[in-house]
């Protein structure tokens, strides 16, 4: 038996309760942050934004709206759904929601890789733009095991998401000899 069944048996031998997002968060939405705004404000905060590619991240600035542990998610457009995990200080535009955990019981890691799951299914795909708005985040419901359950969980999740980046790291680093070294010149070419 695993570490983490053991504590599901002692823990939560009659399974768990289900909270929805608006017992576990304070929900909130960004501000509208151009990129002028960025380009004449530059800085070392990341701005978070829609999009997926470089974590979300649009651009930094000189100043902040949020410091500590938050979710943030992409409430229109092709990726709405996208769930991202921020810790620090950064600022989000107007196309992201975001969640802070004002519900002691519960650790923002393990709501962020269960959301990462569960948000997509809520996503409103009629009219031809995907979107995810607060008040159907709000509805999604969550399991809320105790808290030694969650760490188990976000330690086991961790590991797998270093382990993820380590083999996408080495099958670059393999991609990249494996063609300089197969790479030869045409004879008399």
């Amino acid at each position: 038996m695993s570490k983490l069944e053991s504590l599901i048996a002692e823990l939560c031998p009659d399974g768990v309760e289900y909270r929805r997002i608006d017992e576990l968060c304070s929900i909130s939405r960004g501000r509208v942050i151009s990129k002028d705004y960025i380009k004449n404000n530059s800085g070392i905060f990341p701005v978070y934004s829609s999009q997926t590619e470089n974590n979300g991240e649009l651009g930094r600035i000189s100043t902040f709206d949020y410091d500590g542990e938050f979710l943030t998610w992409t409430t229109d457009g092709a990726n709405a759904g996208s769930v991202f995990y921020r810790k620090g200080k950064f600022s989000v535009t107007n196309v992201c929601g975001l969640l802070k955990i004002i519900y002691p019981k519960i650790l923002a890691k393990y709501a962020f890789y269960f959301l990462q799951i569960e948000a997509s299914k809520h996503v409103n795909s009629g009219m031809g733009n995907p979107k995810l708005m607060s008040n159907v985040m709000a509805r999604i419901k969550i399991p809320v095991p105790p808290l030694d359950v969650q760490r188990e969980i976000v330690h086991i999740l961790d590991n797998f998401t270093e382990l993820t980046a380590e083999l996408t790291a080495r099958k670059q680093q393999y991609e990249y000899y494996r063609d300089k070294l197969l790479n030869f010149k045409e004879a008399g070419a």
